[in-house]
């Protein structure tokens, strides 16, 4: 990992190099799913207004909470329908837990400064970036051109970055936008 520049980009376009990561993995290991579904929430991070909210729907989308309870009654999910429930098991179905340590430390990046300025470059998240590179290079997969996310400039919006629109870096929704 390039860590020289990626301690240039925001925390938001860390976060959307990270997604990059996700469904750069999700299609070379399990190419036959359709993976936009899970995908279409995530990149509503790039332009969001609340990153806590979007914390909390992304968590529903991640197979670590989907099968902690056996049906949709038992999980008291707010932000997907019984349908999405059953929707989204069933794409994880016979997914390795790779996929979802990626997922998870998406997620950890945005909870590590939630409701806080960000230290120095933001160090933690440049740890759980190297984390999820760690894992696709364990499994064979090139991590995506890092230059695509240096417009996001650390130097923004005290480290978060501008807002900008996310789903034009996403390999998975421009094949079905």
């Amino acid at each position: 990992m390039d860590s020289c520049k990626l301690k240039e980009v925001s925390l938001i376009g860390r976060i959307a190099y990270a997604i990059m990561c996700a469904e750069k993995f999700a299609i070379e290991k399990y190419p036959t799913k359709n993976w936009s579904m899970i995908f279409k929430p995530f990149w509503q991070v790039s332009n969001c207004k609340a990153l806590d909210e979007w914390s909390w729907i992304i968590m529903e989308y991640m197979p670590k909470y989907l099968f902690e309870f056996e049906n949709f009654k038992d999980a008291e999910f707010e932000y997907i329908d019984e349908s999405t429930f059953y929707k989204l098991r069933n794409i994880y179905e016979g997914v390795d837990d790779s996929l979802n340590q990626i997922l998870l430390a998406i997620r950890a990046i945005e909870e590590e400064y939630a409701y806080s300025n960000i230290p120095g470059c933001g160090e933690i998240s440049l740890e759980y970036l190297d984390e999820i590179i760690t894992i696709l290079k364990n499994n064979n997969i090139e991590p995506p051109d890092l230059d695509t996310v240096l417009f996001s400039k650390f130097s923004e919006r005290n480290g978060w970055g501008n807002p900008f629109d996310g789903t034009k870096l996403s390999i998975i929704l421009n094949k079905t936008i």
